[in-house]
């Protein structure tokens, strides 16, 4: 058998009759070549019904049932189990596999005796089914010159941090899943990063591909408090686990500092979007500042600091005063700091940088005006 395509399942019946078709037109030559494994995560709706009713139409459909809930990561740790393919794809059970797909990454895997081959995905709308891409399932600020070969992660770290975390851009050779006993996290949410980083710490053959394989459902949920959101300390479990990875494969230097950039970027992309939600603002802040400032940020102090987190970092820290002292608003110093930071070779050079800026022309506000700003990044 060729593919076994795993399928978490948890309250899809809307979707997940669009998702299985999308998958059992795929054509392999043999269609016997497919498994599609379901794993239903205590579903309270009709997704299992719906699944049955397949099932009894295509043989090729294995359901399996979890009592109560375990959540994503658990729900493809089954399927692994329970796989029979050559190689496996973790889909989601919204989202749509493109026609032909699966036959491309297979020829694609198979020539290039491939561990996992990473392709692009695409996003459509799920009320007016526009679609649009984004850089990192697009692979478009990933060379040119690293497509369609053979790599592994220490040719190349950076651009791995240029590819979606997502299982699901992805087909993974299953010899290669077991032998490294690559599972997912338990974790809530957040429990595809620490099982991107492992698979690409481990693998010796990554081939990227601009093929697309998967249709990405976007604007599917009512609530703007999502379970990510719910969860956010999530994401510093997250952060632990992959710390672990980089210790145990020996992940130093700068292929760490490569690493720990690509994670926080994504802690702090999130704390800006969910703490502009009044209800869990507090707490998500709360629990930000908590890990920033235990946060050993060492391996990074050799190389240029990025915007996309150290800005929000540095705002949770004691320092932050000291490095505000020459401005007399929130704006002035963000701008200063966005045009300082880019010209800067590491973060000592920026602090050092953003304090020698020109002083503010009203020395008497100072005072006043801290405190509104150091007010504000508190709340």
């Amino acid at each position: 058998m060729k593919l076994t395509t795993i399928i978490p399942v948890h309250n899809a019946e809307k979707y997940i009759t669009a998702t299985l078709d999308s998958v059992l037109k795929q054509d392999l030559g043999n269609p016997e070549e497919l498994e599609v494994i379901c794993v239903d995560d205590a579903s309270t709706d009709a997704s299992v019904a719906l699944i049955k009713d397949y099932q009894q139409k295509d043989s090729r459909i294995r359901l399996f049932l979890n009592e109560k809930t375990r959540f994503a990561g658990a729900c493809r740790n089954k399927g692994i189990e329970e796989a029979h393919g050559d190689y496996l794809h973790f889909l989601d059970a919204d989202d749509l596999v493109e026609k032909g797909a699966y036959q491309k990454y297979l020829s694609i895997a198979e020539q290039a005796g491939a561990d996992m081959v990473k392709g692009c995905a695409v996003c459509f709308d799920n009320e007016t089914g526009e679609l649009s891409d984004t850089p990192l399932f697009a692979l478009s600020d990933v060379p040119a010159e690293c497509f369609d070969k053979v790599l592994n992660f220490h040719q190349a770290p950076e651009i791995f941090s240029h590819i979606s975390v997502v299982p699901w851009n992805a087909i993974y050779k299953r010899k290669f899943i077991l032998e490294k006993g690559l599972r997912f996290n338990n974790l809530i949410c957040v429990n595809d990063r620490s099982f991107y980083s492992e698979a690409v710490f481990t693998a010796d053959r990554i081939w990227l591909t601009h093929e697309q394989i998967v249709r990405y459902r976007v604007n599917n949920s009512a609530s703007l408090v999502g379970n990510r959101a719910r969860n956010f300390h999530c994401e510093f479990d997250s952060w632990q686990l992959i710390m672990n990875q980089c210790t145990k494969y020996n992940i130093q230097g700068r292929e760490l500092a490569i690493v720990m950039e690509r994670e926080l970027i994504d802690i702090f992309i999130w704390y800006r979007k969910y703490k502009k939600i009044p209800e869990i603002s507090e707490e998500i802040t709360a629990q930000t500042q908590a890990f920033a400032q235990k946060l050993d940020i060492a391996p990074l102090e050799a190389f240029p600091p990025s915007f996309k987190w150290y800005y929000d970092y540095l705002t949770f820290l004691p320092e932050f005063e000291s490095l505000t002292k020459n401005y007399n608003n929130i704006t002035q110093f963000k701008k200063q700091a966005r045009l300082i930071m880019p010209q800067c070779t590491t973060p000592a050079d920026f602090r050092h940088r953003i304090q020698e800026a020109p002083a503010t022309d009203s020395t008497s506000k100072r005072s006043g005006v801290l405190k509104k700003l150091l007010s504000h990044f508190k709340h």
